[in-house]
């Protein structure tokens, strides 16, 4: 399945987004195996990637990190909370190679327990230009969109230049019932900011000067 690439590569900045920015082929997504405790680019309780940053609460788990996940349509950036995550995923061999499916994740929550999945979307066609700008909400200083469905709310932030639904758009999905946890969760996404250089849509959806 073709995926955007992590490094960006579909943005043209300032300019364009080049139709056929993706690539094919991507490494099989983890499978949550024993290993190291995962950890978090940044310091503890602050994230910060070449693009973004945000601050979490220390007393929450990094429960997973940086990984594809869903046959590499998702990218998550980071599951952290009081619970657990994994993804469905099963591994064999044929005689075309080795192979991996995943049948989307799983979220253990125990009361008063949160998880709080941090992910973009790398993969699905190109974006076309819809419109989709206006925002439900504002988080912090951010412009989002936020949905609930029922024990699940996620905050959907557009990268600059961009709408909401694009690829490459970070989302921050919570998954909780106790209000406390949610009002942390919400104070993860207020601190969430772009960084100098970050990479942007710019005028994909302007109108051409010619």
């Amino acid at each position: 399945m073709a995926r955007w690439t992590r490094a960006f590569s579909a943005v043209v900045i300032g300019a364009a987004i080049a139709a056929g920015g993706c690539s094919g082929g991507s490494a099989p997504p983890s499978t949550g195996s024993a290993g190291p405790a995962p950890t978090l680019p940044g310091t503890p309780g602050h994230f910060e990637n070449p693009d973004f940053s945000f601050d979490y609460p220390t007393d929450w788990s990094v429960i997973s990190a940086d990984q594809s996940v869903d046959l590499g349509v998702q990218y998550l950036v980071a599951a952290i909370g009081v619970g657990g995550w994994h993804q469905n995923c099963t591994s064999g061999t044929d005689t075309q190679g080795s192979w991996t499916t995943c049948t989307g994740d799983t979220f253990d929550v125990p009361p008063g327990g949160i998880v709080l999945k941090i992910y973009w979307r790398g993969g699905g066609p190109a974006p076309m230009c819809m419109g989709n700008t206006k925002p439900n909400a504002t988080v912090g200083p951010n412009p989002v969109q936020k949905t609930v469905d029922g024990t699940i709310t996620s905050w959907e932030i557009p990268r600059p230049g961009a709408e909401f639904g694009w690829p490459n758009n970070p989302t921050f999905e919570a998954h909780t019932s106790d209000q406390t946890q949610l009002a942390r969760a919400q104070a993860v996404v207020a601190s969430f900011r772009w960084l100098p250089g970050v990479s942007t849509y710019q005028t994909f959806c302007s109108p051409s000067p010619n």
